[in-house]
């Protein structure tokens, strides 16, 4: 295996550890959720974009550049900042579907004073480090597709939580969904 394969493999293990341990940390690791369509408009960008690249590299014999490890780099980075704090702050309120867990309520610290959705910025990270790192073509279909799926999502999250957790609105008057002064 070559140094450019290594490495992203040694960057999707830390990415997938470092999350699961913040998971455990939170107390929200190995809770399953309730069947939700809406998660596949995540879950399965999310593999395919780890995936496919790989499979890119190994087939298509991509040659990644120095800025493709630089910035694939950070975008890896920034991915667990996001998806580990993000669980952290959040506890056991995190679900991967779209439901209320038992005795969760507003989150409005750490990350959530700012950011309503980081754990979704983690993921569209994460689908832009992947193709970046390994200098992909073909997945970054799989990543523009995740991000439309964060989005999708995100629109229909927010009208649940509008229904179902007192305070959303005024939180949502106070907050950005994804990146602060833009969305």
């Amino acid at each position: 295996m070559d140094l450019e394969l290594s490495v992203y493999v040694a960057l999707i293990v830390a990415y997938r550890l470092l999350e699961a341990l913040a998971m455990r940390e939170a107390g929200s690791y190995g809770r399953r959720p309730r069947r939700d369509w809406t998660m596949a408009l995540i879950v399965v960008p999310y593999y395919v974009v780890m995936v496919g690249p790989l499979l890119e590299y190994l087939a298509l014999e991509s040659i990644p550049g120095l800025a493709n490890f630089g910035f694939g780099g950070l975008c890896f980075a920034a991915a667990v900042f996001f998806r580990a704090r993000g669980h952290l702050d959040l506890g056991r309120g995190f679900s991967m579907a779209i439901e209320r867990t038992d005795g969760a309520g507003l989150v409005d610290t750490g990350l959530y004073a700012t950011i309503r959705h980081p754990l979704y910025l983690g993921n569209l990270f994460l689908f832009l480090a992947c193709p970046l790192f390994l200098g992909a073509k073909l997945s970054w279909i799989a990543a523009v597709l995740g991000l439309v799926g964060v989005l999708i999502r995100i629109q229909m999250e927010e009208a649940f939580l509008m229904r179902e957790l007192e305070g959303y609105e005024a939180y949502v008057e106070r907050t950005w969904a994804l990146l602060p002064g833009v969305y």
